[in-house]
Order: C-alpha cells, then sequence, then structure tokens
C-alpha cells in the first residue's frame, strides 16, 4: 500500500511539475527550458505506467500466472527506457535548429527561479521514492526515483548554462546545454533497459546467491547441496536448490531441517521464494556417477 500511495503521489507531483516547467519556458524562451518540460512529460507518463505496475505486481497468483504478477514492474521499467529515449530524440531535434539560429531570451530571470522551485520539489520526491524503492526492493519504484534525480542533476545544469549564457549574451549556450540534456537523458533510458532485459531475462541474483550459500553451509545435517539457482520478478527472488541428506534420517528428521533452512532465508533475504528438492545421498550418487559417464563420454 506504501508504494501505491507513493506512486499516485508522484502522479500528482509530476503534473504540478510540469506546469511550473511550462511557464519557465513560456517566461523565457528558452529551448533548455522546453527540453526540461519535455522531459516532464515522461515522468507523469512513467508514473502512471509505474502505478498500474504496482497494482498488477500486487496481485495474488493464479491459474494462469503461477509465479504471480510480479513481472509487471520489469516491463513498466521496460517501457519507461524507451520513453526516455523517444524523448531524447525529440529534445535533439528542437535543439539542433536553434544552434543555427540562436534566439534572445526573454524574462530568463524569472524563468530560471521558477525552473529551480520545479527541480527541487523534483529532488525531494526523488528521495522519497528512492527510500521506498530499497525498503520494499521495488524496481518500478527504483526505476522512477533514478529518473527523476538524472532530471533534477540535469536540470540544474540547464539553469548554471542558462545562466552564464544570459551573461555573457552567448545565446547558442541553450540549444548546446538542450542536447547536453538530450544526451543524458539517452545514457539513463540505456541503464534502464540494461537493468530490465537483465532481470526479463532471468539472470541469476549474484548478491542473494552469496547469502543463500552463506546460510546453507552454516546449517548441518545435509551431506551437500547442489543445481542452486535464482533468478528475480520484481520484488521477489525465486530460488532452487537439490540437497542431499542422510538416507538414515526420516521424512520428519528431513522435513524439519528444510524448514528451518527456508525460515532462515525468508528472515535474512525479503521475498525470496525457496524451493529445496530433497535428494537422499543414493540419488545423489546415482547423478553424480551420470554426470561423470556423460562427461567422459563427451571426451
Amino acid at each position: 500500500m506504501e508504494k501505491k500511495r507513493i506512486a499516485a503521489f508522484a502522479i500528482f507531483v509530476g503534473i504540478v511539475v510540469f506546469l511550473l516547467k511550462v511557464s519557465a519556458f513560456l517566461l523565457s524562451n528558452s529551448v533548455a527550458l522546453f527540453s526540461d518540460a519535455m522531459e516532464s512529460i515522461i515522468n507523469i507518463v512513467a508514473s502512471l505506467m509505474m502505478f498500474y505496475a504496482l497494482m498488477v505486481a500486487s496481485r495474488p497468483e493464479d491459474v494462469e500466472h503461477r509465479y504471480g504478477h510480479q513481472k509487471a514492474e520489469n516491463i513498466s521499467a521496460l517501457i519507461e527506457g524507451v520513453l526516455i529515449i523517444i524523448a531524447a530524440v525529440l529534445i535533439i531535434e528542437a535543439a539542433i535548429s536553434r544552434i543555427f539560429d540562436p534566439v534572445p531570451f526573454d524574462d530568463i530571470d524569472l524563468g530560471l527561479l521558477v525552473s529551480l522551485g520545479a527541480t527541487s520539489i523534483n529532488g525531494a520526491l526523488a528521495f522519497l521514492m528512492l527510500r521506498e524503492a530499497r525498503r520494499s526492493r521495488s524496481i518500478a519504484l527504483e526505476g522512477d526515483a533514478r529518473h527523476l534525480l538524472s532530471d533534477v542533476i540535469s536540470s540544474v545544469g540547464v539553469v548554471i548554462g542558462l545562466f552564464i549564457a544570459n551573461l555573457t549574451n552567448i545565446f547558442v549556450l541553450d540549444p548546446i546545454m538542450a542536447l547536453v540534456v538530450a544526451l543524458l537523458l539517452i545514457r539513463m533510458g540505456v541503464g534502464v533497459l540494461r537493468r530490465t532485459f537483465h532481470d526479463l531475462m532471468d539472470s541469476s541474483c549474484v548478491e542473494e546467491e552469496c547469502k543463500i550459500i552463506d546460510i546453507l553451509e552454516r546449517n548441518s545435517g545435509y551431506i551437500e547441496y547442489h543445481d542452486l539457482k535464482t533468478r528475480r520478478s520484481g520484488n521477489k527472488v525465486f530460488m532452487e536448490v537439490h540437497m542431499c541428506l542422510d538416507g538414515k534420517l526420516t521424512v520428519s528428521e528431513g522435513n524439519r531441517m528444510i524448514v528451518a533452512i527456508e525460515d532462515e532465508l525468508r528472515s535474512t533475504i525479503p521475498g525470496i521464494v525457496p524451493n529445496i528438492r530433497i535428494e537422499d545421498e543414493t540419488q545423489c550418487r546415482r547423478l553424480r556417477e551420470e554426470e561423470s559417464d556423460g562427461k567422459d563420454i563427451s571426451v
């Protein structure tokens, strides 16, 4: 519920910031501030998508989605990355025409003040979202928060550049600053896409695997474990592992040991979904022999 409230608040703040930045552009006639306003449109669309993705991801598993709906967060981040790059292309198109035909500013001082006010609001929202993203391990919230932080950094850079341009009357700095913003957006969009593809391709969770191995090796009662696999879906980590137990253990003793390990995993790694397959030592020995025979055949 906290994630959804923050996402809804982000939509409201995004609209307010967009109106402020449009006002700054209309006051100053600066293409760099126009690029800043264009990015705010992407922020609103991204926040809407994030809110919907969080609603879908919170649904329980059903017949068609046995692993739940957490991938909705990854899909939201993927679309956001594409939108960021589209915004950058539009900004580049607007800036190139101004490079060859620089236009003097209008009321640039008031425009810069309005832009700084909007940027301050964005910065406060970004830190709020990033804190909640770390607490809830939400990739959708984190992606939107980092997007806003990049927006804050680029906006501050634009304000500094326009202030210098106004002092020196070198108005070509205006479209140049817009191009710098566009390049930062492209870099950020590519970063969002790279991480999203990483999760959608079910890449291993390296950090969580280290914790899992540590827990497994600290527990006793089994002979060995193998075939450890992990993957991330939204804010959940799905884990599979095969554990070889002493054949002398009863079913109840084996189950108690596995339950204890699963409880420790859940308390150490929030959102983990463990799946431990039990094998007795005879079965493990047979599997090792089959693997060894397969290697000999391949040689």
